[in-house]
C-alpha cells in the first residue's frame, strides 16, 4: 500500500548531491553559458523569461531528481502528507534571507502560490484552474500547509515548477504579468545583476545565499546566440563552458579539438513527437494520423538528420526511453505496427480516408478537391529539428503528401502550440518525476491553453478522471494499470506521432571549470533549461 510511511521515505531523501566540500575547492570565477534568443532585455520576471532566471535568481522549494530518484530539498527542508493524503505540510529552512537581507518565510511561499491563483498565466501546472488545491496557508514562519480538494499523492511533484517570490516586493506590483522586475530580489545563488547588454548578461553572487560556502563561482555570464550554428564555434574556441544545444558531429568538431578538456554526455531525455491538430480536417481522421506515422523511417531520420544522437522511438503509447521501465509491453505488441516504416500501408490508409491525387500533380487532395498540404512548425534556429522536419517532409512527399517546414520565432511557436494554432508541429514531452505528469500535460483538460502539449484536441472527462485517479490509487500495481490504460489510449487515438527519444544535449569544458555531472558521476540530469537541475549543477561547479 502507498501509506504515509512509504510516501515519506520517497519524500524525505537526504539533501545530498555529488561534489566536494567548499573547503576543498577554489572560490571565484565566472561560468559562461549560451542562450538562443534575440538578445537580453531588462526583464527578470521568472514567469515571462522562459525560465532564464529560474534556478539562478530564484530557488525552487524542492527538486525531484529523475536520474537518481532522490529528492533534493532547497528552500524547503521537508514535506509530509497527512495520513489521508489530503494535506501536504512543507517546512521551510530556518533563518533564510532574500538577497536584500529581508527574511524569507512561509508567508512568501503562500503569497507566491496565491499570486498564481490571481494570475492564471502563472499557474504552470493548473493546480488552481484544475481544482487541485483548496487553499494554501502559513501556520507559522516556517510551515506551509497545502489543503487539497481530494487526496493526491502526486501533488508534491508540482511544487518545483512554481517560483517563490518576495512578498515585500511583489505585493505592491499592479500587474504581475507585465512586471519586468528590473531590480530583482531573489533567493538563488546568483542574484546581483552585474551588467546587462543586448548580447550579454552577467549575474553574480547572492550575498545572503542560504547555503554556506555556496556557490563556489562568483558569476554566470549568459551570451546570446541566434542559433546552434553560432554556438558550435564558440564552444570549440573555449568561449563558453557549458553547451546545451545540438552540435553536429560532436566527436570531430568538439572533443578532438581538446581531448583533455572537451567532453559531452547525452543521457536519455524527453520524447519528441509531431503533434497534430485533430480539431481540423483531415487530421481529425484517425486513418490519416496513422498513415502519417507509418510513412516515416525513424531510424533513418535519427541517423541522417540527427547524427545518430537520439534513439528512434517505436512506442506509440506516448513515452520513450526516459521512462523505459514504465512502457507497457502489451501496448507495444498490440499497436507497435503504427510506428513501423510501411509506406504501402500508409498509402492504403490515405486512400481509404479519401485523400487522392485528383489533379495529377503528384500530390493528394482533400475529398472536396482542395490540395492537402500543411506546414510543420519548428523554432527558427533549432537546426537539428529543422533538419528532422525537412526529412519528415521528404518521406511525406513519397506518399503524395505535401508538407513544408515553417520556421517561426519562439514567441510565435509558444503561442501557436498553446492556442492550437497549428496543423502539425514538432515538440517535446514533459520530463517529470513520473510519467503520469507527462500524460497530465498531454490530456488533462485543465492544461488546454496553458501547455505546449495539450492543444492537439484529444481530451475527455474519462481520461481526466483516469489521470486524477493515479494520485488516489491504493498501490503501485493500481498505478501501473492506470499508466498502461493511458498508453493504450494514446496509441488508439494517436494525437501525436512519436519520432525519437531526444538526448540530453550537454557539452562541457573542464579547462577552467570542474564539478560537472558525468556518465561516471550522474548526480543529476544535465539540463540547462530546467531551473531545478541547473541550480544543483551551479552549486557543484568550481574553478579547476
Amino acid at each position: 500500500m502507498l501509506n504515509k510511511t512509504i510516501l515519506a521515505s520517497c519524500i524525505f531523501s537526504a539533501f545530498i548531491v555529488s561534489g566536494v566540500h567548499a573547503a576543498d575547492v577554489k572560490q571565484g570565477g565566472t561560468l559562461t553559458v549560451p542562450v538562443i534568443n534575440t538578445g537580453f532585455v531588462e526583464n527578470f520576471n521568472p514567469y515571462t523569461t522562459k525560465d532564464l532566471v529560474n534556478g539562478v535568481i530564484y530557488e525552487p522549494l524542492v527538486v525531484f531528481n529523475n536520474m537518481t530518484g532522490e529528492t533534493h530539498y532547497r528552500l524547503a527542508e521537508s514535506a509530509e502528507y497527512s495520513d489521508d493524503l489530503s494535506t501536504l505540510t512543507v517546512k521551510m529552512r530556518d533563518g533564510m534571507k532574500w538577497s536584500d537581507g529581508q527574511p524569507l518565510t512561509a508567508e512568501d511561499v503562500v503569497f507566491s502560490f496565491e499570486l498564481t491563483k490571481t494570475n492564471p498565466a502563472f499557474d504552470l501546472k493548473g493546480i488552481w484552474s484544475g481544482g487541485v488545491i483548496k487553499s494554501v496557508e502559513a501556520t507559522d514562519d516556517n510551515a506551509v500547509v497545502f489543503t487539497l480538494n481530494k487526496p493526491d499523492s502526486t501533488f508534491i511533484w508540482n511544487l518545483e515548477a512554481y517560483h517563490i517570490l518576495p512578498k515585500h516586493v511583489w505585493s505592491s506590483v499592479e500587474n504581475a504579468t507585465t512586471y519586468t522586475n528590473p531590480n530583482p530580489v531573489g533567493s538563488g545563488p546568483m542574484t546581483t545583476v552585474k551588467f546587462l547588454k543586448p548580447q550579454q548578461m552577467e549575474l553574480c553572487r547572492n550575498p545572503n545565499y542560504y547555503l554556506e560556502g555556496k556557490p563556489h563561482l562568483d558569476c554566470v555570464n549568459f551570451r546570446s546566440y541566434n542559433d546552434n550554428s553560432q554556438i558550435q564555434p564558440a564552444l570549440i574556441k573555449g568561449e563558453i563552458d557549458w553547451g546545451s544545444n545540438f552540435i553536429a558531429d560532436v566527436e570531430s568538431t568538439f572533443v578532438k579539438r581538446d581531448k583533455d578538456n572537451h567532453f559531452y554526455w547525452y543521457p536519455a531525455n524527453d520524447a519528441i513527437h509531431l503533434y497534430m491538430n485533430t480539431k481540423e480536417a483531415p487530421f481529425d481522421n484517425l486513418q490519416v494520423r496513422q498513415a502519417l506515422s507509418m510513412a516515416l523511417d525513424r531510424e533513418a531520420i535519427v541517423d541522417i538528420a540527427a547524427y545518430g544522437y537520439p534513439t528512434a522511438n517505436f512506442n506509440p503509447g506516448g513515452i520513450g526511453d526516459l521512462y523505459a521501465n514504465h512502457i507497457s509491453d502489451d501496448v507495444s505488441a498490440k499497436y507497435g505496427y503504427l510506428t513501423e516504416f510501411n509506406q504501402d500501408k500508409a498509402n492504403e490508409l490515405l486512400d481509404a480516408a479519401g485523400l487522392k491525387d485528383q489533379d495529377g500533380d503528384g500530390f493528394r487532395d482533400l475529398p472536396n478537391g482542395d490540395p492537402f498540404e500543411f506546414n510543420i512548425q519548428v523554432v527558427n534556429g533549432w537546426t537539428d529539428w529543422i533538419q528532422v522536419v525537412q526529412m519528415v517532409g521528404e518521406y511525406y512527399e513519397e506518399v503524395g503528401v505535401k508538407a513544408k517546414v515553417k520556421t517561426v520565432d519562439w514567441s510565435v511557436y509558444d503561442k501557436s502550440l498553446k492556442q492550437s494554432n497549428y496543423k502539425m508541429a514538432i515538440n517535446w514531452s514533459l520530463v517529470a518525476t513520473n510519467p503520469i505528469l507527462t500524460y497530465q500535460e498531454y490530456f488533462d483538460t485543465a492544461r488546454i491553453g496553458t501547455s505546449w502539449h495539450a492543444g492537439h484536441g484529444v481530451n475527455s472527462p474519462d481520461i481526466d478522471a483516469l489521470i486524477n485517479a493515479f494520485g488516489q490509487a491504493g498501490d503501485e500495481a493500481e498505478q501501473k494499470e492506470i499508466l498502461d490504460k493511458l498508453q493504450a489510449f494514446t496509441a488508439e487515438n494517436l494525437p501525436f506521432i512519436p519520432l525519437f527519444s531526444n538526448p540530453t544535449w550537454f557539452q562541457y569544458s573542464t579547462k577552467r571549470i570542474e564539478g560537472w555531472p558525468t556518465e561516471q558521476d550522474p548526480y543529476i540530469q544535465p539540463v540547462w533549461y530546467d531551473g531545478g537541475k541547473r541550480v544543483i549543477i551551479l552549486n557543484n561547479l568550481h574553478l579547476k
